[in-house]
């Protein structure tokens, strides 16, 4: 009992953490952020439209939010001359990639789908990510930190071209996905009290 307990508890607080409401940043906040990533490399604050990112974190409102991101990749990744990296602009993208899905789990923000195949007659793009963000400090924190800055290297030498919507989760919010967790939980829970488990047949 006292291993479900902790695991509860274990389970609620990153629930909390998940799903914790930011109060919207301040001004003096926006400004800090906007410095620090102006001042990281050229070859990465460059490709930010910086008045666009300023003018989406000046207008935050606190909450979870989606980016939809569409790319199209180089067929030879385009790194800088010098460069100890070459390869496909695939390969470079999931270079990027392995250093992106950290900086996002540690700010409870994550990728929620993605897909490298789409119809060639419907479509020309390489691959679509849908990502989910906490709120917008940590996406502000996560295009400030020295990590991301580095692994810039290698998202820019993979994309030819991308668009990228963002979105709030209107039609199913992300309570409702937390919910079910939550509930499959408690039913866990109840079934180690009873020693009573579902088994899949084979």
């Amino acid at each position: 009992m006292a291993g479900a307990f902790f695991g509860a508890v274990t389970l609620v607080a990153t629930v909390v953490w998940y799903q914790f409401a930011a109060q919207p940043l301040t001004q003096a906040e926006v400004d800090a952020y906007m410095a620090k990533i102006e001042a990281q490399a050229d070859t990465t604050a460059a490709r930010h439209d910086m008045a666009a990112l300023r003018q989406f974190l000046q207008n935050d409102n606190g909450l979870p939010f989606y980016t939809v991101n569409l790319y199209r990749f180089h067929d030879l990744a385009a790194y800088s001359e010098g460069s100890t990296y070459s390869g496909t602009g695939a390969a470079a993208y999931d270079r990027f990639s392995a250093t992106m899905v950290k900086l996002l789990a540690a700010r409870a923000s994550h990728p929620i789908f993605g897909s490298s195949w789409s119809d060639a007659y419907a479509s020309s793009w390489d691959r679509v990510v849908i990502v989910r963000y906490r709120s917008r400090r940590d996406i502000a924190s996560l295009f400030a930190s020295d990590e991301f800055a580095a692994a810039s290297e290698h998202k820019w030498a993979a994309i030819k071209q991308n668009e990228r919507m963002l979105v709030h989760g209107v039609h199913l919010p992300s309570g409702l996905i937390v919910a079910f967790f939550l509930a499959a939980l408690a039913f866990l829970l109840a079934s180690a009290g009873t020693g009573k488990y579902l088994r899949l047949r084979p």
